[in-house]
């Protein structure tokens, strides 16, 4: 999934459109909860595959949720 593919889809869940998201967005100020992740999740799964994406404490900004989507969907197509 690329960055963009991932804006596109987050956006949804979020305050922002895809072109206003960065990176380095902090979730929660952007609405995004441990609901909307996995919600967000759950719209992608097919990316990520079924056992999806940890969600802990650690994942806080934009940036957190894309390198654990991106290694979701490593371990999915390995």
């Amino acid at each position: 999934m690329t960055e963009s593919e991932f804006k596109n889809a987050l956006a949804e869940f979020t305050t922002k459109t895809a072109g206003e998201l960065a990176m380095t967005d902090d979730l929660e100020e952007i609405g995004v909860d441990s609901i909307g992740v996995f919600e967000f999740m759950m719209k992608i799964e097919d990316t990520v595959g079924k056992q999806g994406v940890e969600v802990t404490d650690s994942l806080v900004s934009v940036q957190d949720l894309y390198d654990r989507v991106q290694e979701a969907a490593e371990r999915q197509h390995a």
